[in-house]
């Protein structure tokens, strides 16, 4: 997959404005002021551009996947809002090939040579967790070493379950080996034992982002893994809350040589995701 930093615009999706147009008028205000090439995707029907848009594999390889999340296949109304990356990809004159795998971008974290996916890929794809042909098939189709990790959802009635699976709201790559983590552990320790362990037997450095704060605000602060990276510059969200310092701390400092920018983003992050989620950034 293209890395971050060298990706140099970046896509948002047309229902951004409509639904959250204070969050479209900061956003796009702060890429014009960083000088950010930036574009509108057309002919969509929810804001989470990274889930539905193809992976870009490499400069020309750009691969769409089954989008069919099982979170929006339980009412028609949650059904409508599946976007037809297909004829977007089309109607935006971008070439892809495709595979029959199901997936959601947002379960697709580039950690240096690998993927990073939860193994709710499985799941979606009616295969058992140690499916070693699916492995491979995962592997052959976007053409990376895939790192599986765990993800639970026991209750999804539950209002605070993670219904999702995404990988990029656990961890971050950083460069070389250097991976930041969220601050799951606040919320399922067991799980992010096992999540730690994973990365490091491959080789990576995890830094958890952990917060010392009298009165944490968990409703927000698992969002800050979730920021955007186009090239040397960090966009990042902001709450308002005790936390905000210390997460910028720690991404700066896995970041050293990247200009980090805050923004509001709480009404976004309390429908579930953050900057990476709404935005597709690639490599022209």
């Amino acid at each position: 997959m293209i890395k971050d930093i060298d990706s140099n615009k970046v896509y948002l999706s047309d229902q951004l404005e409509k639904k959250y147009p204070d969050t479209f008028r900061r956003l796009t205000a702060l890429f014009k002021e960083e000088d950010v090439e930036w574009a509108i995707i057309p002919h969509t029907n929810d804001i989470w551009a990274r889930d539905f848009m193809p992976l870009q594999i490499g400069d020309n390889d750009f691969l769409l996947y089954r989008y069919e999340p099982d979170y929006l296949l339980d009412s028609p109304k949650r059904r409508a809002t599946i976007t037809d990356a297909s004829f977007v990809c089309k109607s935006m004159g971008i070439r892809y090939r495709v595979t029959d795998v199901k997936l959601d971008g947002g379960n697709a974290t580039l950690c240096g040579e690998y993927i990073v996916m939860t193994d709710k890929v499985f799941t979606e794809n009616n295969k058992d967790k140690n499916d070693e042909e699916f492995m491979r098939l995962l592997e052959t189709e976007l053409r990376h070493k895939i790192i599986i990790i765990p993800w639970h959802c026991i209750n999804s009635e539950d209002e605070d379950a993670d219904v999702f699976g995404h990988s990029d709201g656990f961890f971050h790559w950083c460069g070389g080996n250097k991976v930041l983590m969220s601050n799951h552990r606040d919320v399922d320790p067991k799980e992010a034992s096992e999540m730690h362990k994973i990365m490091e037997s491959y080789g990576f450095e995890i830094t958890e982002m952990l917060f010392d704060v009298h009165h944490p605000k968990p409703l927000w602060n698992w969002a800050y893994i979730n920021y955007l990276q186009v090239g040397n510059l960090i966009v990042m969200p902001a709450f308002g809350i005790e936390e905000d310092k210390q997460a910028l701390r720690y991404i700066k400092a896995l970041n050293p040589n990247c200009k980090i920018r805050q923004i509001k983003l709480r009404d976004i992050a309390a429908k579930g995701g953050a900057l990476h989620c709404i935005t597709w950034n690639i490599k022209c």
